[in-house]
């Protein structure tokens, strides 16, 4: 049995593999000749929380006043890393040297409780970044073609390196893909392009020195291009893209978009069961400004109106409502990646 965690502060999600467990003994009675005996305590301590420490540290919450079985461990790329309890019920966990920022690491540790009921975690996490810059998602092109295929792109409002920022199709509770950006230095106003289709040609190069040696389609001399390992799409009519400062961390930016209208007969209003999850979880973070716990699929971005060459643009202040008043689609052949984006709004046809 275990249960999974998410993490609020930090950059982890656990999986908590407990060693005792309660037991049911058949034909046993908790009264007894009147008197009523406590059942002892056979539950493993149970985590509450993770949070992120001073500078590295990574800080564990329980139910209850715990104590590490080892007081150094082993990470899985061999350096070490040290345990110790605060306040009774909290515990650190501090590499002895700086990690990769971005890469993934994992720890396995055994913690007990005063009557010596353990649980083993196995821990993944993404070495600690303390330059990473905030970032808004500032473009994407959902209906895209063979010609101009779906692109994200992002802008970074300061400078600093992306290593570990985690880009969702979906949210991090609901997602059908997700894309950890590598270590890139930007500088306050860059642009980050990811391309989502890719044709496996030798111009698809991810660029994190040269911002020219990307050819593949849809490319920029300008901006930094990234490439997805693999060739994966955005949903033309209805998505949502989020980015957060880590697998699993805290939520930095998102977008809802979607053509419909609610439908009250509907379980889900109008939406995909999928995508309404999802909405719910952007809303619950405090990502999208709905009117209410219903996700009304009007209250998205609109994006009815998007092409290959009219995609969906924030405004060119980068404006960060969390709502639709911050997006518009863009007139035929005005989509920007790249570049500065136009405030110019697509009028259909009367």
């Amino acid at each position: 049995m275990g249960c999974k965690v998410h993490q609020r502060l930090g950059t982890l999600i656990i999986l908590i593999l407990p060693i005792s467990m309660p037991l049911i003994l058949p034909g046993c009675s908790l009264e007894n000749r009147g008197r009523m005996i406590t059942e002892p305590d056979l539950t493993p301590p149970m985590l509450l929380e993770i949070s992120a420490g001073e500078e590295a540290e990574v800080l564990l919450h329980f139910n209850e006043e715990i104590s590490p079985e080892e007081s150094t461990i082993d990470l899985n790329s061999g350096e070490r890393a040290h345990l110790s309890v605060q306040m009774g019920n909290i515990l650190s966990l501090k590499p002895e040297e700086d990690l990769i920022p971005g890469r993934q690491y994992s720890a396995a540790l055994t913690v007990e409780d005063a009557r010596g009921n353990s649980c083993r975690f196995v821990l993944p996490f993404w070495g600690w970044n303390p330059d990473l810059p905030p970032v808004l998602i500032n473009e994407l092109n959902p209906d895209g073609t063979e010609t101009n295929p779906d692109c994200i792109e992002l802008i970074a409002l300061k400078g600093g390196n992306l290593a570990g920022l985690c880009l969702y199709y979906g949210t991090s509770g609901q997602y059908e893909y997700r894309y950890i950006l590598p270590a890139l230095q930007v500088e306050a106003g860059d642009y980050v392009i990811i391309h989502c289709r890719r044709e496996y040609v030798e111009g698809e190069i991810s660029e994190y020195r040269d911002r020219t040696l990307s050819t593949g389609k849809l490319s920029s001399d300008v901006a930094w291009d990234l490439w997805l390992p693999e060739d994966r799409g955005l949903s033309g009519a209805n998505g949502i893209l989020t980015i957060y400062n880590s697998p699993g961390g805290e939520i930095m930016d998102g977008i809802v978009y979607s053509d419909r209208t609610s439908d009250p007969e509907d379980d889900y209003l109008g939406w995909t069961s999928r995508t309404f999850d999802a909405a719910a979880d952007l809303y619950d973070e405090g990502g999208w400004r709905f009117s209410s716990r219903q996700i009304p699929p009007e209250e998205a971005v609109y994006s009815g109106y998007t092409t290959a060459t009219r995609s969906l643009c924030r405004s060119s202040d980068s404006r960060d409502s969390n709502s639709s008043a911050d997006w518009h689609t863009v007139p035929t052949s005005s989509k920007s990646f790249g570049l500065a984006n136009t405030d110019e709004v697509f009028i259909p046809p009367q």
